[in-house]
């Protein structure tokens, strides 16, 4: 049976080896992904010694870890202490050990007040539920709105192989009944706001005003947010980041949303809006991305919004992912439950690089803006 103790800045060279075994290939240089392991576990605003990342050890050699990110959230306006889960992984030559349920199980026993994971697969779900954590099935969901309907139905048939040169033929026509459903039908977006660049300040402000009335809900700083923002535009693999802030005619501020374009699915990081609001944000967000050429998007479930959001042409599917959730006591785990809570993907693990510095065009950075063609294609988040 494999050890468990602390990760110390030292164990970065073996579990950034351990990273490229079970995830092959998704840095473009061992310097980057170790760098970027120093930066999140060691160097986050958040950093907290009492909740530390964990290795597993066998032989004397790491084959396991689980990454712990510390985050700040109210709980009925009370502090609470939040511990992220990210990069869980075992050696493939321990997969059948117990390496995976002791990492969990020291997690879960630390002193944070509420464990969470929110890019987890099925097989962590099921290990996640044997050693007593829950899965919130709400913040598993996310919504799709189509904005280019028949490219979306050949990009779907492009992925089945042999049909990809059908999807080609197709392609002028599908541009036109596009240009139908967008600028004639139901589809069409109808903005009615004015936008101008997101900042930090103003993501504050928005963030405050726009969660106040929920149970479960983040504490952001100045200076913890803007550190955020950053890290979050730095993300390449979803394409280009977009942020704007909405107002009203009259100046007030309506809302907000960010989002990465791509010519597939674009990810939205996060939307808010006043109450009364979501849906001209909504739509101002589907013009936004339809006008610069977006196929479709996707987001996080909003509970509370959900019938807004079917209203608006979207559906919910499920990512093959699940959100996992953990509390000593249960009573903390309401709102993750029942939907009170303001969890977006900038609360959790999904905006975190982890996964690659690889671009939504296929390519890594070199760091100096250069790009050299990516080897593989760079799943999950």
């Amino acid at each position: 049976m494999s050890s468990t103790r602390i990760f110390s800045p030292d164990d970065v060279p073996a579990v950034t080896a351990l990273h490229a075994r079970v995830f092959p290939k998704r840095w473009s240089s061992r310097a980057a992904c170790e760098a970027y392991f120093r930066e999140m576990l060691f160097q986050n605003p958040w950093r907290d010694p009492a909740l530390p990342s964990w290795v597993a050890e066998e032989g004397g050699r790491i084959v396991g870890f689980m990454g712990i990110v510390p985050r700040r959230m109210l709980l009925h306006g009370k502090p609470v202490r939040v511990a992220v889960g990210c990069q869980f992984m075992v050696d493939p030559d321990e997969r059948h050990s117990l390496t995976a349920l002791q990492l969990l199980r020291k997690f879960m026993s630390g002193p944070q007040d509420i464990a969470l994971a929110d890019g987890a697969r099925e097989e962590a779900g099921r290990l996640w539920k044997a050693a007593g954590g829950r899965i919130s099935a709400l913040y598993g969901l996310h919504w799709v709105r189509v904005l280019r309907p028949a490219r979306s139905l050949l990009q779907l048939i492009a992925s089945r192989g042999r049909l990809g040169r059908l999807a080609f033929l197709g392609a002028p026509m599908a541009s036109l009944v596009d240009v139908c459903a967008t600028r004639y039908g139901p589809l069409r977006p109808k903005p009615q706001l004015d936008e101008e660049e997101l900042d930090a300040r103003a993501l504050l402000a928005g963030i405050e005003d726009v969660s106040k009335g929920l149970a479960l809900r983040p504490s952001y700083d100045l200076g913890t947010l803007e550190w955020l923002l950053e890290q979050v535009k730095t993300k390449k693999r979803h394409g280009a980041f977009h942020g704007r802030l909405v107002r009203e005619p009259d100046g007030r501020v309506a809302g907000w949303f960010m989002y990465y374009l791509n010519g597939r699915m674009s990810q939205v990081v996060q939307i808010g809006a006043r109450t009364q609001r979501f849906e001209a944000v909504l739509e101002q967000l589907f013009h936004h991305a339809w006008s610069r050429g977006a196929v479709a998007l996707e987001g996080r479930m909003e509970p509370r919004l959900a019938r807004v959001l079917s209203e608006r042409h979207c559906f919910f599917h499920d990512r093959a992912s699940v959100t996992l959730i953990h509390a000593r006591d249960p009573a903390m785990l309401h709102p993750l439950v029942e939907g009170d809570a303001f969890f977006s993907r900038l609360e959790g693990e999904w905006w975190m690089r982890f996964s690659g510095d690889a671009g939504a065009d296929g390519t890594f950075s070199d760091g100096r803006g250069r790009r050299a063609p990516a080897r593989v294609v760079v799943p999950a988040h």
